[in-house]
């Protein structure tokens, strides 16, 4: 369980995984983040999750002991806004900002803090990516739906499971699925400005797994990039399972067309080594010949690799 510590003097759980603190001048930081996004004092936007006759919902503390990480720019495109165990990308195209996964609820809240600290709150969002169903990536989708009025792209069994989860949410990580338009196919693609994101149903981690693919860029050179929909087999489900390993064979075709896919953006950060990368980065600052440690095209085969062989292993246990 996950205790939540409000201001200095009382503190309750939520179902989370690790001790959450959060101070009573978080509740002001959460405000003052989002004023820009509504339309005049008297008539806030109001977080989907909270009855607008409830006190505005409480922000976790942003220390490192809540996973909270400073942002940071990865690409000239591609920003990290996610937390220490989830993934959240901002992707900048000419028409506006493209968020890839939400975090889990109430973390989700830092997103627009994030952004702001990166000097992105200007560009409207006009987006939202959900690569399945589960908490930790859609948890924080329709409060941020609400608070930018963006399109969520979603699989139709991506957005049943997310349903399905928010019905259990509860406390503090309570929230409520998205509101998409309509439903992401298989084989589609959107444009957004001048940016193409391409888009797979690779069904196994879940039964609604949406994988995006679409360029990066950095220093005037373009790099491919992809974002696996779901990591690791389904245990509890054998079809999943076997489904599982036939995405991830797809992936692997897919990913070897020209050009081929040079960058891993996974959609949890121990999966591509996000943060040792990170660090590479900063210590490369001011060195043009560098090359930019995400584009690493063996990782990215590596990654696939492994969950081939994690797919091999739960086929053989089920057998």
């Amino acid at each position: 369980m996950k205790k939540l510590i409000v201001g200095l003097a009382f503190s309750f759980c939520i179902s989370l995984s690790v001790c959450i603190e959060v101070s009573t001048s978080a509740m002001a930081e959460t405000l003052s983040a989002y004023s820009p996004q509504t339309s005049s004092d008297t008539n806030p936007k109001v977080s989907p999750q909270i009855s607008p006759k409830t006190p505005p919902q409480i922000m976790p503390k942003m220390t490192a002991r809540n996973g909270y990480v400073e942002p940071f720019k990865m690409f000239d495109n591609v920003y990290y806004v996610g937390d220490k165990w989830v993934s959240s990308y901002a992707v900048v195209t000419s028409s506006g900002l493209v968020l890839i996964d939400t975090l889990e609820f109430p973390f989700s809240q830092w997103i627009p803090v994030n952004l702001k600290k990166l000097g992105l709150a200007d560009k409207s969002v006009t987006h939202l990516i959900v690569t399945h169903g589960h908490t930790d990536h859609v948890g924080g989708a329709a409060y941020l739906q609400n608070l930018y009025g963006a399109d969520v792209i979603i699989t139709e069994k991506g957005q049943k499971l997310a349903i399905a989860q928010a019905a259990k949410s509860k406390g503090e990580s309570k929230f409520l699925p998205p509101n998409p338009k309509s439903f992401v196919q298989d084989s589609s693609s959107l444009m957004v400005g001048y940016t193409e994101f391409k888009f797979y149903i690779t069904p196994g981690h879940t039964a609604g797994d949406l994988s995006v693919d679409f360029m990066v860029k950095d220093r005037g050179k373009e790099y491919r990039a992809f974002v696996v929909g779901g990591h690791s087999p389904n245990l509890q489900n054998a079809s999943l399972a076997a489904a599982f390993k036939t995405s991830m064979a797809r992936i692997k075709a897919l990913a070897g067309q020209s050009p081929e896919v040079t960058v891993n953006l996974a959609n949890h950060p121990h999966k591509n080594n996000l943060f040792k990368n990170r660090d590479r980065t900063s210590l490369q600052a001011g060195d043009d010949a560098a090359v930019n440690p995400f584009v690493d095209q063996a990782d990215f085969y590596r990654f696939i690799q492994q969950q081939e062989s994690l797919a091999v292993e739960t086929e053989i246990k089920s057998n």
